[in-house]
């Protein structure tokens, strides 16, 4: 059975279930978290979408942005680590592998890590799995 709020259009923020941000926190140590739920902040930087496109990104961050605007978050990670602003940016995205951000920013890419994850996230709030699968993906800065 699938949760209907999966399919609603009342929201495209999925929470990040919060086992795979403490595993993924051990792991990067981030420092900022530019599409943060108004209860996790990293610290007083962090922000809530969709000021997190409008500022600029430093040190490790993690994104799970806005389903609707990934490309416009991904293009942001790419500049702010082109700048030499973040270190690393690490991204929960659907496994999209059709879409144009997906070819243009992550595939192929020297300084990109691509990680699927195994089944289907529950994410935070949610009653079932996620109707889609998921990955990780770590973009580094190349200096």
């Amino acid at each position: 059975m699938v949760d209907p709020v999966m399919f609603s259009r009342k929201s495209d923020e999925w929470g990040t279930p919060q086992e795979l941000f403490d595993e993924l926190d051990v792991e990067f140590h981030f420092t900022l978290d530019p599409c943060a739920m108004p209860r996790r902040h990293l610290t007083p930087e962090s922000y809530h979408s969709p000021t997190g496109l409008l500022l600029p990104w430093k040190g490790r961050v993690f994104v799970n942005p806005p389903y609707s605007a990934i490309g416009e978050w991904v293009k942001k990670a790419v500049d702010e680590v082109g700048k030499g602003n973040a270190e690393l940016v690490v991204f929960l995205v659907p496994a999209r592998t059709d879409t144009r951000w997906f070819h243009e920013y992550f595939y192929r890419k020297s300084n990109v890590e691509i990680r699927f994850l195994k089944g289907r996230l529950r994410f935070e709030g949610g009653k079932t799995g996620a109707p889609f699968p998921s990955m990780v993906v770590v973009i580094r800065g190349m200096g």
